[in-house]
């Protein structure tokens, strides 16, 4: 019992020294560097995209341009574990744009145009598995995308 008593002793004086807890110090975050975006080429954009969002705001472009190299990264990342083939890419990048795309249809014909810029990476509309070569194709197409609405 004796052993109790000091020991509550012992936390009632702690507490009378230290009202507020010990002070330990703080040692400075370690900043988060962001991930700089792919750098694309000038002048490999699409002539249609960048026509149908010439009178866009800049941040609907800023946000085309996160969600496609978002979506290049997915691509990257996965390396063909995933997104085995082309009717799964396009169910991730439908997912993604309903997901990311606050105003569908706010800029008429760019859905078409984009479209047309993977149908064109793609090559045909059969479901293809999405080999390294494939995979390099869609990446390209996003680059094209990107580039596109900068």
């Amino acid at each position: 019992m004796k052993k109790f008593v000091w020991i509550a002793g012992a936390l009632l004086l702690f507490s009378l020294m230290f009202p507020q807890g010990l002070s330990l110090p703080k040692f400075p975050a370690v900043p988060v560097v962001p991930t700089p975006a792919p750098v694309v080429p000038a002048g490999t954009g699409d002539a249609e995209i960048v026509d149908l969002l010439k009178s866009a705001a800049p941040a609907d472009k800023a946000r085309i341009v996160d969600v496609y190299t978002g979506l290049r990264t997915v691509l990257l990342r996965d390396g063909g574990k995933r997104v085995t083939t082309t009717e799964k890419f396009a169910d991730l990048q439908a997912n993604t744009l309903q997901l990311a795309i606050d105003t569908p249809g706010k800029y008429s014909g760019l859905d078409v145009a984009i479209e047309r810029v993977f149908a064109t990476a793609v090559g045909t509309k059969d479901v293809v598995a999405v080999t390294p070569d494939m995979q390099k194709s869609l990446v390209q197409a996003c680059d094209v995308i990107i580039a596109s609405a900068r």
